[in-house]
C-alpha cells in the first residue's frame, strides 16, 4: 500500500505538530476515514481509523463491519467492539498513549468531541480539516483512474437521455431513470440526489424534483453523478425541446462559449480568479444575463462530489497539476428557466483534460 503510505506521510508534514491523526464516524461518516483507511467497503458508522508518526494504524470497528475492515489486515491492527463501552475502552488503552492527536473538526460532533476530552484528560486535540484539504485537493493517478471511470459512466448516461425523453413523463420519473442507467452502466452508487427539472423548475439550481410532467417547448435541465469505487463525478447539461426562441439559443451559445473559455485557460499556474473573472465577463457582457451567474464557477470533485472550493489562498489561488474540478457555468432567469453545462476537468501543466465527453450541442429534440 506504498500510495497509502505516502498520502499518510503527506497528512503528518501538513501536521507536524501531532502524533497521531484520528478520524471516527460518529453522527456522520467522514469520507477522510476512507482515505486514510484504504478500506473501499462497507459503511462504517460508529467506527474509526488512527494513523501514527511511527506509520502503525489501528481501525476500530463493529462486528457489523469487522468482515469488510479485516481486507485491511495486511497493513492495519483491527480493534472490534459491540458496544460503547467496550469501544471506549479500546479507545483508552490505544489512545492514551499519544499526546497530541488531530481530529478533523468540521466532520465530529460537539458532543463526541466532549465525550473525548472526557477519557482523556490533558490530550491536546489539534484541528486536521485543513491537512485533508489539502492533501485530498491534488489527486493521485489511483484517484484520477476511479474519477475517470465514473466520468465516463457519467457521460454515457447524458448521451442516452435523450433517446428517453418523452412528453408527459415527470421530472421524478427522468431523475429515477438516470439513476437506473447509472447503476447498469457500472456505478457502485449515485455520487449525489439527481437533479432533473423541467420548464420553470431549471431557474433553481438545486431544483430537488417533483410530480412535474414534460411539455413540448420545455427547457430540460439534468444534475447527476455516478460513485465509483468511493469516488464521483459530476455533469450537468440542459436539453431544448420543441422549436427554442432565439433568447433559449443565444442563452445556450453564451454559456458554451464561456465554458471552453475558462477550459482553454485552466492550467497549472494559472490563477483560479482570473478564470472566473473572464467566465463572469463573457455572461455579463450581455445586460439580459448579467448578475445572473450566481454561483462559483466549479469545485474540486474527489470522495465527496463537492471535494472543496476551486484553489483557495492556501494554493496562491492557483490551478495545480493533478486537481480535479468542476466547470460549470450557468445563467439562470427566476421564474423562467434556467441552463448549466458542467463537466470535469484534471488540470495538467500545459492545460486540462475534460474527462466527461457528453455531447453538448444545442440541438433541439422532439419529445
Amino acid at each position: 500500500m506504498e500510495y497509502l503510505e505516502k498520502r499518510i506521510s503527506n497528512i503528518f508534514h501538513h501536521l507536524s505538530e501531532v502524533d497521531a491523526v484520528f478520524i471516527f464516524n460518529n453522527e456522520r461518516v467522514d469520507k477522510n476515514f476512507f482515505y486514510m483507511s484504504g478500506l473501499t467497503d462497507g459503511v462504517f458508522e460508529n467506527c474509526g481509523v488512527l494513523c501514527d508518526t511511527d506509520g502503525r494504524m489501528f481501525i476500530f470497528t463493529t462486528t457489523l463491519e469487522e468482515e469488510a475492515a479485516r481486507t485491511a489486515e495486511g497493513y492495519a491492527e483491527i480493534v472490534t467492539y459491540k458496544n460503547e463501552e467496550s469501544r471506549d475502552g479500546k479507545f483508552i488503552h490505544i489512545l492514551s498513549q499519544y499526546k497530541k492527536i488531530g481530529i478533523p473538526y468540521r466532520s465530529i460532533s460537539h458532543l463526541f468531541y466532549l465525550h473525548l476530552q472526557s477519557m482523556f484528560d490533558g490530550t491536546e486535540w489539534i484541528d486536521a480539516e485543513k491537512a485533508f484539504r489539502l492533501e485530498r485537493m491534488i489527486k493521485s493517478q489511483e484517484e484520477i483512474t476511479r474519477i475517470t471511470k465514473a466520468c465516463e459512466i457519467v457521460s454515457r448516461v447524458a448521451d442516452s437521455v435523450p433517446k428517453i425523453l418523452k412528453e408527459g413523463m415527470t421530472e421524478l420519473d427522468l431523475s429515477a431513470e438516470i439513476d437506473f442507467q447509472m447503476k447498469k452502466m457500472g456505478a457502485h452508487g449515485v455520487a449525489f440526489k439527481t437533479i432533473a427539472a423541467f420548464g420553470c423548475n431549471t431557474s433553481k439550481p438545486h431544483y430537488s424534483g417533483a410530480n412535474v410532467s414534460l411539455s413540448r417547448g420545455d427547457v430540460i435541465l439534468i444534475d447527476f453523478g455516478a460513485e465509483y469505487m468511493g469516488y464521483s463525478s459530476d455533469i450537468t447539461r440542459t436539453y431544448l425541446t420543441g422549436m427554442p426562441g432565439k433568447h433559449l439559443i443565444d442563452i445556450y451559445y453564451t454559456l458554451l462559449s464561456a465554458q471552453k473559455t475558462a477550459i482553454d485557460l485552466i492550467k497549472a499556474g494559472n490563477s483560479s480568479k482570473d478564470v472566473e473573472d473572464e467566465v463572469r465577463k463573457i455572461i455579463d457582457s450581455n445586460e439580459n444575463y448579467r448578475g445572473k451567474f450566481i454561483h462559483s464557477l466549479g469545485h474540486s470533485l474527489g470522495m465527496d462530489v463537492h471535494d472543496g472550493p476551486y484553489p483557495d489562498a492556501d494554493f496562491n489561488h492557483e490551478f495545480a497539476e493533478n486537481m480535479v474540478l468542476t466547470v460549470e457555468p450557468g445563467i439562470y432567469i427566476p421564474g423562467l428557466y434556467g441552463m448549466r453545462i458542467e463537466d470535469d476537468i484534471v488540470v495538467g501543466r500545459e492545460g486540462c483534460t475534460v474527462l466527461t465527453t457528453a455531447r453538448k450541442e444545442p440541438i433541439s429534440y422532439e419529445i
